[in-house]
């Protein structure tokens, strides 16, 4: 029974219906429990001083997470910090912003530390492994600033256990062995950017005896400086057990120019075009296979086509054919630019399959040129369907979206401010897009500063329930030169404000106090990685 369990029915009925006294706790704890409530007429008042003695003897006594062994007992303390602590006046802000779920402002924040010599204060590592144990992305940059202390205290209970024995500046061999499969994750990919040979040859060796899921999360690595060496593997796993596996080796295998799959995958589409020099787009005629080649099976195309899908067979098998060949290769067999291909698609019988087949392709080669034409293809359609004014609504959609995902950043925040400009969109929907990446560009910071100030100032802003709580963790990716002026939408609207704009507001301010204290934190002279 919890110690809470005698408290219950008070509280949910509510103090003021419950007519029965409180119970009494056994031993010192209940007699201290008896005497903070004695003499009080409000009942209310006796259920919370009864709770606040409870509370701490409750976490006092609580049971270690792990069974400790006789060694564990004995266990040394930890060792010395080697780095010193944030300074002290950053502490309450830090506090402040580990007790909320801002994720980018807490990756600001360690990496900030750790880049100029510090770690974390120990009065709030609980509170920074609590929220790496919630967010995985969060980890590499926290398991920066724990140092010995942090290390010693996450090796106290399981769900801290990814911090355990983690260094966080670099990855180590014995993360390979030893360690967790996001530190394994990342030895491997490290050795690959340095050493790619000897990173395979590990990975071969160790993928035998992984299970599924990791064996599918660790051959993804070798996209780093994928090339003819990495043919081998990549064929053997062709034919792994796991579908994912055998799925990703071909994705990777389609990518390798020359390989035995990627001639054989182009050598399918080019069979299936021909040309009639003269014509418009060069005269390239597409005729989409009649039949299905039993040797497909083991390049991974299925030939029965999925009950729902909007395909028809021969599209279905014309579609998987195109995702397994790079884009690329349609500029180089065609000599048609990228808005010409997409032109000749649009104008034949196999648009879908064409389309499709090439975003799937771009999941793996996300070029750029690509990317930005579809997109444009993307934004005419909408035009179209919708007129010229609705036009901007069309970036909305889940596929626009990927395909912005994958532009380098520069070039996905020149589509944003594009965005902007035209004020078109909702708030909300443009704070969303620049929360994916980290700290923006200052055209689009000014931009989106001028927005939401804007906004602010006109009155908006106090009843758009959807912006306002992104403005906080806006304000933690916003361009370090625009942080101050962006601070001042805290000055608007305070008549009549409600107590979530208020929240708001405060949280606004206090992001971007901790943001300017962290601009000018000292850098240590000399640091021990």
């Amino acid at each position: 029974m919890s110690v809470w369990t005698p408290l219950l029915p008070a509280v949910m009925v509510g103090t003021d219906k419950h007519s029965g006294d409180l119970p009494a706790w056994p031993g010192d704890v209940g007699r201290c429990a008896t005497e903070a409530a004695q003499g009080l007429n409000d009942a209310a008042l006796r259920v919370l001083r009864t709770a606040a003695v409870l509370a701490p003897c409750a976490l006092a006594g609580a049971r270690p997470s792990i069974a400790l062994t006789p060694a564990d007992l004995a266990a040394r303390p930890a060792a010395d910090d080697v780095r010193p602590p944030a300074p002290a006046a950053l502490h309450e802000l830090m506090r402040w912003a580990l007790h909320e779920n801002f994720a980018k402002l807490h990756q600001h924040l360690f990496q900030t530390l750790a880049d100029a010599g510090y770690r974390l204060p120990t009065a709030l590592l609980p509170q920074a492994l609590d929220q790496g144990r919630r967010s995985i992305a969060l980890r590499p940059s926290l398991l920066r600033v724990l140092d010995e202390r942090g290390r010693w205290l996450a090796a106290r209970r399981d769900d801290w256990r990814f911090a355990a024995g983690a260094s966080g500046d670099e990855p180590q061999p014995h993360h390979w062995t030893d360690g967790t499969l996001d530190q394994r994750r990342a030895f491997l990919r490290q050795e690959r950017q340095s050493a790619p040979d000897a990173a395979r040859d590990r990975l071969a060796q160790a993928l035998p005896e992984l299970p599924a899921k990791e064996r599918a999360d660790l051959l993804a690595v070798l996209e780093t400086h994928l090339g003819p060496e990495d043919e081998t593997l990549l064929e053997r796993c062709r034919s792994d057990r796991s579908r994912e596996v055998r799925e990703l080796a071909v994705r990777l295998l389609a990518q390798v120019d020359g390989s035995a799959f990627s001639d054989r995958a182009q050598a399918r589409v080019a069979g299936l075009l021909t040309r009639s020099p003269g014509q418009a787009t060069g005269g390239w005629q597409l005729e989409a296979p009649r039949a299905a080649d039993p040797a497909w099976e083991a390049d991974q195309i299925t030939p029965t086509r999925p009950q729902n899908d909007s395909l028809g067979e021969r599209g279905w098998w014309l579609y998987q054919l195109v995702r397994q060949v790079p884009v690329s290769w349609w500029t180089r067999h065609t000599g048609l630019s990228v808005s010409e291909l997409l032109d000749w698609a649009a104008a034949g019988d196999w648009t879908e399959s064409l389309t499709r087949g090439w975003i799937d392709a771009l999941s793996v080669s996300r070029e750029p040129d690509w990317c930005e034409a579809l997109l444009g293809r993307l934004r005419q359609q909408g035009a179209l369907a919708t007129g010229p004014k609705m036009a901007p609504m069309s970036m909305l959609t889940p596929l626009s979206a990927q395909l912005l995902h994958w532009l380098p950043a520069e070039r996905r925040e020149r589509h944003w401010l594009h965005h902007v400009e035209a004020a078109q969109l909702p708030l909300v929907v443009l704070l969303s897009a620049c929360l994916e990446g980290h700290t923006l560009g200052l055209p689009l910071s000014r931009a989106m500063t001028r927005l939401v100030l804007s906004h602010a100032q006109s009155g908006k802003l106090k009843d758009d329930y959807g912006a306002r709580p992104l403005l906080a963790e806006f304000c933690a990716v916003i361009h370090p030169d625009c942080l101050a002026e962006f601070a001042t939408v805290t000055q608007f609207q305070r008549d009549g404000e409600t107590a979530s704009h208020a929240e708001a507001m405060t949280a606004v301010a206090q992001v971007a106090a901790l943001r300017q204290a962290l601009l000018h934190l000292p850098r240590l002279t000399s640091r021990t990685p």
